[in-house]
Order: structure tokens, then C-alpha cells, then sequence
């Protein structure tokens, strides 16, 4: 609550919040952002000045330097008349301390001047900090939360049992992720999401704006660019020496999708092998694989459909063919089912406890005027009601508690031999946790939220 209106604290949810998975680094300013850039770009490059300690420094030289980063919520265009929520830009710098600050936000995707450009210092920034954590905290429930991980993950469990027997090695291997993930949808779909549920009872946007944000979001979304960690950082340009600093999400979260891509590698290769050879068969001969993931790429409907999974690594025939495409394949399922969910559901009620640090939601009309005189009055009557706020908090609470295994802690295996193979991943998890437990003691603010002692098996709650 005392830092809640501090910039430097705005930057960091984009790094260690509850939707650490969307910031970019900018290469170019958005075309719809140029007008706003080029009417305010003295007043802008002095705020880059001053955050840099360079009375040179530049938009372009930023941009040049890999310092300039960028959250574009274009996906949300055209949805504030029907939902309440703005499409914001907002551009990030880091500066001289390496935090990372924000420089500007538009609230809009539209040009012009009922849209203008809001920068630190005018009189209307922190109610357009508000409206931005507004559109990203709508985008996190809707999608970062229930659509890529609750109910995508849904239907590749639906899926795994439809095509898989239970004593299949790859049924094996996934089911301790599935522990719990229909029941817990199950209670969603009739408390949280239903009609006049609490999801309409907090939410601006409601259930049927977050079907709608989901609805888009699946439509282009790809296990090669989304769902395998190291190239979604790589896709967003959040990857390489000296490239945005603190941003802990990333550094320990690949710890981790280590550790399971090779705990993925070892098992898979207790019962394939590419060659066939030590009477291990081929994945391209498993009848059941194929069936498996054919249902996983195939169109969703709603009667006996797939998952609709695209970016899928397969061969021309689009089959898995090799190992290494299993590996992928299962590494990217795990690591949604557990770090992925971990990581945006559990810190809800630290981020989200608070209304004015991160509303979900909003009343009232954006700011249009940046040098608009607020008061604490215009903050209170911006955010839900005491009411909704209460009622916010206790369901932030109830979704942040953990109560099923953690990530390696599983059943015995059916198969002779997958013990040492586990006894390994929870070796390997143990030196992550450590490793991440000394990096926190460096840290001028803890991240706890990737490691594996915070990390749960699967979706449960």
C-alpha cells in the first residue's frame, strides 16, 4: 500500500506481477502511436534524460540501445464501449539503476485527440497507470490465467484420456499434472463464471468479456512462440546479455523449465528410441501417440472436437516422427500446467489485494486530458465499490492458497526404472530451488513465486 503509485513499482509488475509474459522489447515506436510521439517527443525525451542521467539520450538512441521495452494491448481494441476496458501502449525504459520505468501510455489504439499521450509528471499519469493495470489485469484473468492454462490444459487432459490408456508411458508422465484441473474447472464454470458469478461480481469486463479476450487470443496463439518458454523470450526479445535486468520471472522460470525438459528427456527415453533399437520402439509407431496428438491439433467444436493447438512440433505428415518432438511436446504441457499457472495465480492476492495497485476493475471514463487536476477523491471513485473490493480480496485470498504436491512429488510410476528418473527431477529441482532461495537474498525485492517450492504438480485451484 506505500508504494503503490510509485513508477518504479508499476515497472516491476510487468517483470514479477501476476502477467509477467507480455512485455516486448521495441524495436519501432507503433505506427499509432507516432502522432502522440512526435506532438510530445521533447517533453517524452526529457523524461528519457532524466531516467537515463544523459541530457543526449534519445526515443531512437533507446530503441539502439535495447533499453526501450513496450506492452501493447491490441488484442483489446474496440472493447471499452461494450466492456469498459482500454487497448493501452505503454513504453518502458530501463534506467540508469536498471529499473525498469514507465515513459508513456496511451490509453487507446486510435489516433487522436481524445486519445493523447500520457507521460510522468502530468497532472492525469497515475489515473492513466490505473486504466493501463486495468486492461493488463483483465487480460491476466481472462487469458494468462483461465484460457491458456485452466482451459487449454483442460482440453489436452480431455484429450490425453480419450486417446491414451492409463498404463501408456505418456499417460503416466502427464497425470500428476492433471490432478484435480477438471474438478477445479468444474466449480469454476458453476461460482465463478457463470452467469451473474463472481467473475460479473468483481470484474469490469465480466464472464463474457474474458471469453471474448480469450476468444481472440487463442485464435493466434502457438506452442512454438507461446508455450515453449525460451522461445517465447526469444520471440519477444527479452533474451540476451545485459537485456532487461530484474526480470526475475524470466531467469528463475527457465531454471525450472530446465529441470523439466530433462526429467521429459530421460523418461521419454526409458521407452523410445528414435532408432528402435535396445527393443525400444518409435514414437512414429505408437498408434496411441498419433491418435494423441492428431486430437490435440484438430479443430475445436463442441462435440467431440480437439484442442485446436497450433504450432505443434510434427513432421510433414504432421506426426510426432521423433523424440525430440515428444520432448517438446510434453516439456511445453508441464511447464503450463505447473510454472506457468504457479506463477500467475498464486502472487493474485499480493498483487491484487490492493485495489488501487492493480484494479480489475474500473468506473467511469479514462483520462483525456494528461494535465487533468486528481485527487484521492477521482482514485476512489474510479475503482469498484468498498463492497466489490471486499469481496475481491477474500476470492484473491482463497486462489492464492496451495494445498496439492509440489512440481516432482508424485505417485509411484507403473513402469520398472521411472523411479531413478523421478529421484533425479526432484534432485534437480532441489539445487534450482536453492539457487533461486540465494538469488532472492541478493534482491532488493524477492521473487519467490517460480520456484519450485511455490510450485504445484497441476492446476488445482
Amino acid at each position: 500500500m506505500d508504494i503503490w503509485s510509485d513508477d518504479a513499482f508499476f515497472g516491476r509488475q510487468r517483470l514479477v506481477g501476476v502477467n509477467p509474459f507480455v512485455i516486448k522489447r521495441c524495436i519501432a515506436i507503433p505506427n499509432n502511436m507516432l502522432l502522440n510521439i512526435n506532438e510530445r517527443r521533447a517533453p517524452l525525451e526529457r523524461v528519457l534524460q532524466q531516467k537515463s542521467d544523459d541530457e543526449n539520450y534519445t526515443l531512437d538512441t533507446a530503441i539502439e540501445d535495447n533499453r526501450l521495452f513496450i506492452v501493447n494491448y491490441d488484442i483489446l481494441n474496440g472493447m471499452f464501449d461494450q466492456f469498459g476496458v482500454c487497448a493501452p501502449i505503454a513504453l518502458f525504459l530501463v534506467d540508469s539503476n536498471d529499473e525498469l520505468m514507465p515513459v508513456a501510455i496511451q490509453l487507446q489504439q486510435e489516433e487522436g485527440e481524445n486519445n493523447p499521450m500520457f507521460l510522468p509528471g502530468d497532472r492525469s499519469w497515475l489515473m492513466a497507470k490505473l486504466w493501463f493495470n486495468h486492461a493488463d489485469s483483465s487480460f491476466q484473468e481472462s487469458f494468462s490465467h483461465l484460457g491458456v492454462t485452466h482451459l487449454l490444459m483442460e482440453s489436452v487432459a480431455v484429450v490425453t484420456h480419450r486417446n491414451l490408456i492409463q498404463t501408456h508411458p505418456i499417460f503416466q508422465v502427464l497425470a500428476p499434472h492433471f490432478h484435480y484441473l477438471l474438478a477445479i474447472n468444474t466449480e469454476a464454470r458453476e461460482y465463478l463464471i457463470s452467469n451473474n458469478g463472481l467473475v460479473d461480481q468483481t470484474l469490469s469486463i465480466g464472464r463474457n468479456g474474458m471469453m471474448e479476450i480469450i476468444r481472440r487470443r487463442l485464435a493466434d496463439w502457438r506452442m512454438d512462440t507461446g508455450g515453449i518458454l525460451p522461445a517465447d523470450l526469444e520471440n519477444r526479445g527479452v533474451t540476451g546479455d545485459g537485456i532487461l535486468p530484474n526480470y526475475y520471472y524470466r531467469d528463475d522460470a527457465l531454471l525450472v523449465y530446465g529441470a523439466i525438459n530433462d526429467y521429459v528427456t530421460a523418461y521419454v527415453g526409458l521407452h523410445y528410441n528414435d532408432d528402435g533399437n535396445n527393443g525400444l520402439p518409435q514414437v512414429i509407431d505408437d498408434p496411441q501417440i498419433q491418435a494423441w496428438v492428431s486430437a490435440i491439433i484438430s479443430e475445436r467444436q463442441i462435440e467431440g472436437g480437439g484442442c485446436g493447438i497450433k504450432g505443434l512440433p510434427l513432421n510433414n505428415n504432421r506426426q510426432i516422427a521423433t523424440n525430440e518432438q515428444l520432448i517438446q511436446i510434453l516439456t511445453c504441457i508441464i511447464y503450463m500446467c505447473s510454472v506457468s499457472h504457479a506463477v500467475t495465480n498464486f502472487p493474485q492476492y499480493e498483487q491484487y489485494g490492493f485495489q488501487p495497485a492493480y484494479p480489475i476493475g474500473m468506473r467511469g471514463m479514462p483520462p483525456q486530458d494528461p494535465n487533468a487536476a486528481l485527487n484521492s477523491g477521482d482514485i476512489i471513485r474510479a475503482i469498484p465499490s468498498k463492497f466489490t473490493c471486499l469481496l475481491e480480496m477474500a476470492l484473491k485470498k482463497f486462489l492464492s492458497t496451495r494445498n496439492t504436491n509440489l512440481l516432482g512429488h508424485f505417485d509411484n510410476f507403473t513402469f520398472p526404472g521411472d523411479r531413478p528418473v523421478q529421484n533425479q527431477f526432484q534432485d534437480n529441482l532441489r539445487i534450482v530451488a536453492e539457487e533461486i532461495n540465494r538469488r532472492n537474498t541478493q534482491r532488493a525485492h524477492p521473487y519467490p513465486w517460480a520456484s519450485p517450492e511455490k510450485i504445484p504438480n497441476s492446476i488445482s485451484i
